[in-house]
């Protein structure tokens, strides 16, 4: 019974590790986007003295 059970949740669990790991990258590079963004947004006020022209 013992190996039944581990095959009925091996064979649910294994076949959604692909998505899983998409789903790990894509998060990655979105984190590095957001990393980026905000050294450029730092850069442009450090430049406009963090006030815009009206």
């Amino acid at each position: 019974m013992d190996t039944e059970l581990l095959s009925i949740t091996l064979g649910a669990v294994l076949p959604l590790y692909p998505l899983l790991f998409a789903i790990h990258q894509k998060i990655g590079r979105y984190d590095e986007i957001v990393e980026e963004f905000k050294a450029l947004r730092a850069e442009h006020e450090e430049f406009t003295g963090g006030k815009h022209a009206p």
